[in-house]
């Protein structure tokens, strides 16, 4: 129990840290306020954190660190005895036996290294689990060696997703109803099973998800296989979500899926 409380009170010392894409073909401008809505995946204090641009947050002990990555911007490192280092995040290296990626950048004050890799971590503080084993090294320019760090961290997903989505329009035009033998395509995002259920207005979809902070990955899908009115389109749709790492945007009810550079599939909530 000590030992608990005295990870909420570092937690709470350190506070909280600190892409456009391009309207018609690309996603506009994303909405500057998330209400507060409870999610058992993702506690409110984090959507704080996403409003403010961070995609991926770790943390570690003995000593206590924490990290905060914008993908978009800069990476963020803090140690409780008062040393921290900003850098920009660069391009991420990933390893090709391995899913892990690796951001290395420099600036005046020294070096900052961080590892992410997906391997199960519990937090030996705490006790919570999360999904991913991120190792940090550190060197100022007076360090001879560098320091490492290890700990479990986790990405932030927007909570708003956690809900059923209607496709309204592709890159601005208008999906019409009376286009498919059933209703509109749409997606059922739970985050909390990471998974999509839906439909391509034609046959249903199911599949693995992952949110990555402004990104969501759509795993392999599987359908029915029913014969469609319009095949061509749904070939389309489903290439254009399968296995791929998305950007998104939930702007005023709707979200916009950047499923390629020139092509933006719209999507109402439903009420």
């Amino acid at each position: 129990m000590i030992r608990t409380l005295l990870f909420i009170l570092l937690i709470v010392a350190f506070g909280d840290c600190v892409a456009p894409l391009k309207t018609g073909n690309s996603i506009p401008k994303q909405d500057n306020v998330v209400e507060p809505k409870p999610l058992a995946l993702q506690p409110d204090k984090f959507q704080t954190q996403f409003a403010q641009g961070i995609d991926f947050i770790a943390t570690g002990n003995e000593p206590f660190w924490k990290i905060e990555i914008d993908f978009d911007k800069v990476m963020h490192f803090k140690m409780l005895d008062g040393f921290e280092i900003t850098t920009d995040v660069g391009e991420g290296i990933k390893a090709m036996d391995a899913n892990v990626i690796r951001y290395t950048a420099n600036n005046e004050k020294g070096t900052l290294t961080v590892q992410i890799q997906k391997l199960a971590c519990i937090n030996d503080m705490s006790g919570e689990k999360l999904g991913y084993t991120v190792t940090i090294d550190t060197k100022n320019k007076t360090d001879k060696n560098y320091h490492t760090y290890k700990g479990c961290g986790q990405y932030i997903a927007d909570y708003r997703l956690h809900d059923i989505w209607v496709l309204d329009s592709i890159n601005n035009k208008k999906i019409k109803a009376t286009d498919f033998i059933k209703k509109l395509p749409y997606l059922e995002l739970n985050l909390t099973e990471k998974k999509v259920f839906g439909s391509t207005g034609c046959n249903t979809i199911t599949g693995p998800i992952e949110i990555m902070g402004k990104k969501i990955y759509f795993g392999k899908l599987a359908t029915t296989r029913i014969t469609c009115k319009d095949t061509n389109f749904e070939t389309a749709y489903l290439q254009g979500l399968e296995d791929k790492i998305i950007p998104y945007k939930i702007i005023t009810g709707k979200l916009y899926l950047q499923v390629s550079t020139d092509k933006v599939f719209i999507y109402k909530k439903t009420d």
